[in-house]
């Protein structure tokens, strides 16, 4: 994988799947990966910085996903955003008509869509 310039946000609130996907996404070559636990950490830091990626942990019924995801494309039009969802939600975000990646696989399907 090739080095990126890009610098990613994850915003889950599962600090275990948080912090595993940042160390993958770095061992994959992204140079900085900055991660967000809440809501409001992750909106003071769309605030102050531009992400080239932007990561949002959802659930059921995907408000503060939705919510955050709203507010990035208003401010960072040209990130790329992917929702990270569980196998059960799923059939929840086909619906959506979202780009997402199912946290279960994620590890082997994120950085095709990146």
């Amino acid at each position: 994988m090739n080095a990126s310039p890009a610098i990613l946000i994850v915003c889950e609130r599962d600090s275990l799947f948080r912090e595993a996907l940042r160390n993958f996404l770095l061992a994959a070559g992204y140079a900085e990966v900055q991660v967000a636990a809440t809501l409001r950490e992750a909106l003071t830091k769309l605030r102050c910085q531009c992400y080239g990626y932007i990561l949002i942990g959802v659930s059921i019924p995907f408000a503060r996903g939705r919510r955050l995801a709203a507010i990035a494309r208003r401010r960072q039009p040209e990130a790329k955003m992917l929702f990270l969802v569980s196998a059960q939600d799923q059939p929840f975000a086909r619906n959506a008509s979202c780009e997402y990646v199912i946290k279960e696989y994620a590890f082997s399907n994120l950085l095709e869509l990146m």
